[in-house]
C-alpha cells in the first residue's frame, strides 16, 4: 500500500518515517512527484481539521494516491490565542524569529495562566478511490518558557514546555516527543487505521 505524506516539512517527514516504520506501507513524499513541484495548498479552512482535509484531498487528487495530511499549530493564551491556524504565517521570519516574537509579546506576562499554551494537531487520511476520509485531533497542553532553548524538534518546540515537564520539547528530544506529543498521538490513531486498511488490501 503506497501512501502520500503531504508535507514538504523535513521535520514532519522524519516524524512520519519513525511513526509508520512498523507498517507494511510505502510512504511517499511530495518531492518524489514532478507534478507536485512548487505545489501548495491555500489553507482557507477556519479550523485545523478543515485545513487537514483540504490538504489531503488536494494532494491526493493530483497523484491519485491515498494521502495523509495534517495541520497543526500552537495557541497561546497570553497573545489572544495567536498564532493558531496561522502558526507558520502570522509572522514573516524563521522559526527562531517567530519564537523570539512570541517571547517579546509575553515579556511582561509571567503568570502560568498568561503563558499557558497548547499545541493542536489535526490529521486526515483520505482515500481517492472511495472519496472517504478519517480525521483525528489531539492537544498537548503546556506553557511558554522564558527563552529559546534545545536542539531537537522544529517550529515552536524550543519555547514550548509540555505539561508535567520542566524542559522544552526541543530539550526532551525527538524520541520522547515522538511518543507523547499531540502529533504523535494523532498519528498513532491514523497508524492504527492504516494498519487495518493495509491488511484489507
Amino acid at each position: 500500500m503506497k501512501i502520500l505524506f503531504a508535507s514538504q516539512n523535513k521535520g514532519k517527514q522524519n516524524e512520519a518515517k519513525e511513526l509508520f516504520k512498523s507498517l507494511d506501507v510505502e510512504l511517499a513524499f511530495p518531492d518524489a512527484f514532478s507534478e507536485l513541484n512548487d505545489f501548495d495548498v491555500e489553507e482557507t479552512g477556519k479550523t485545523f481539521i478543515e485545513n487537514a482535509i483540504l490538504k489531503a484531498k488536494s494532494y491526493s487528487n493530483i497523484v491519485n494516491l491515498p494521502c495523509i495530511a495534517d495541520d497543526s499549530g500552537i495557541i497561546i493564551d497570553g497573545i489572544d490565542g495567536l498564532p493558531g491556524i496561522h502558526s507558520n504565517r502570522w509572522f514573516n521570519g524563521t522559526s527562531d524569529e517567530r519564537n523570539a516574537e512570541v517571547l517579546k509579546r509575553l515579556k511582561n506576562k509571567q503568570s502560568s495562566q498568561e503563558r499557558s499554551a497548547r499545541y493542536l494537531a489535526a490529521v486526515c487520511f483520505y482515500d481517492p478511490k472511495t472519496e472517504e476520509y478519517e480525521t483525528f485531533e489531539e492537544v498537548q497542553e503546556g506553557i511558554i518558557g522564558n527563552k529559546i532553548i534545545g536542539n531537537a524538534g522544529f517550529d515552536y518546540d524550543r519555547i514550548f514546555i509540555p505539561k508535567g515537564y520542566e524542559k522544552t520539547f526541543a530539550q526532551l528530544g525527538d524520541e520522547l516527543k515522538n511518543k507523547m506529543s499531540h502529533r504523535a498521538r494523532a498519528y498513532e490513531k491514523i497508524r492504527l487505521l492504516i494498519e487495518v486498511l493495509s491488511k484489507e488490501k
